[in-house]
């Protein structure tokens, strides 16, 4: 089949739509299908982008427009029409898939079928194009061939406030290529790993005062930029704390072999790129698929849409007082104690990740 995945994502880039829109396009070559992928000409950094992002399987990218460095106001409406132009320019019996509102509302302007897929509120996209969806009952356009929804949570939410009552949807989580298991040593000291941003939101206050506590284990910090890292240096008091500026995927899954422990300590408020939004009761966060790929023992917040995959004392140990370090801290303290549940909460997450690859969740798409 011809696929054009149309987006207005920054490619190469830390983002992590950007890292999950590479990834299904990856995913869709490799299932064999001749996939195109539209994205705004970003004034990028110099990189290869399928370097960057460790592809296997190459695959078009067309890039539309003149350089931009960033989307602006009018940009937002005119590069994703351009976007769907130029698409229909190149192909003509396509299936398009996109995550981009604005794109889904030119192509059923234009009578095209095609996939949307959702992560998030719509209202992220902007108040006018939400209202307008909204008011315009488009959620459930015959032109929409699917509704993508990456948790139960988010399709409920979406019912229930733009009255979507169609039953061409599928929940489909993120996915992973990570496929590592490995038996957890005995060690006196572990080696615990966080990967993300470092905005308060996502924990990393909970992970650098479990440091400063807790002197029997080493804590690894990989996110942000070097400006980010500067901001929160001056907390860290003991040197049992490393931090790493963000790093490419490909380095990412060399390092999530080398740790024994993975944290997730969100907080009651999770924001997106930009530190901005909040996706608490929609996540399905891309880290904690590769976490669980990666066969380590996580431990992560109790979060409820977290707990469609997360599974307390099987996958995952749940840390339901998240915001007390405490509690955290217990837990780590326990695993000392107990090697055999170790293995299993090791195994059972690595069984986990092979159950959510991004080939599978390419070939559920396309369903």
């Amino acid at each position: 089949m011809k696929i054009d995945y149309l987006a207005t994502a920054n490619i190469p880039s830390k983002s992590a739509n950007s890292l999950q829109i590479i990834k299904m396009c990856e995913a869709l070559s490799l299932l064999g299908h001749e996939v195109n992928l539209f994205i705004p000409n970003y004034d990028t950094i110099e990189v290869s982008t399928y370097k960057y992002y460790d592809l296997k399987k190459k695959f078009p990218i067309i890039r539309v427009g003149n350089k931009i460095k960033k989307i602006n106001k009018i940009n937002n409406f005119f590069l994703p029409l351009k976007i769907v132009f130029q698409s229909l320019k190149k192909n003509k019996n396509q299936i398009y898939i996109t995550r981009n509102l604005v794109i889904s509302f030119f192509l059923i302007l234009l009578k095209k079928k095609h996939i949307f897929e959702l992560h998030d509120d719509l209202y992220i996209f902007g108040k006018k194009i939400a209202f307008t969806y909204s008011i315009f009952n488009l959620i459930n356009s015959k032109y929409i061939s699917k509704v993508v929804f990456i948790t139960h949570s988010l399709k409920k939410f979406i019912t229930k406030k733009y009255g979507y009552n169609k039953n061409n949807f599928e929940i489909i989580p993120d996915a992973t290529e990570i496929k590592n298991f490995e038996k957890l040593k005995n060690k006196r000291r572990f080696r615990i790993g966080y990967i993300g941003s470092v905005y308060k939101s996502r924990g990393i206050e909970t992970v650098i005062n479990l440091a400063k506590r807790d002197h029997k284990n080493d804590y690894f910090i990989y996110g942000g930029s070097k400006s980010d890292l500067e901001k929160i240096r001056f907390k860290i008091s003991r040197n049992n704390t490393f931090l790493h500026s963000q790093v490419s995927y490909k380095k990412i899954k060399k390092i999530l072999i080398k740790m024994d422990v993975l944290l997730l300590p969100y907080t009651k408020k999770v924001t997106v790129s930009g530190d901005i939004g909040n996706i608490y009761n929609f996540m399905s966060p891309m880290k904690m698929f590769d976490y669980l790929g990666s066969g380590k023992i996580i431990i992560s917040s109790n979060i409820p849409v977290l707990k469609e995959i997360l599974k307390d004392k099987k996958n995952s140990i749940l840390i339901k007082n998240f915001l007390n370090v405490q509690s955290w801290l217990f837990e780590i303290n326990k695993l000392k104690f107990n090697k055999y549940r170790n293995y299993l909460l090791c195994k059972n997450a690595f069984d986990t990740g092979t159950k959510h690859t991004w080939k599978k969740r390419a070939e559920k798409i396309l369903d």
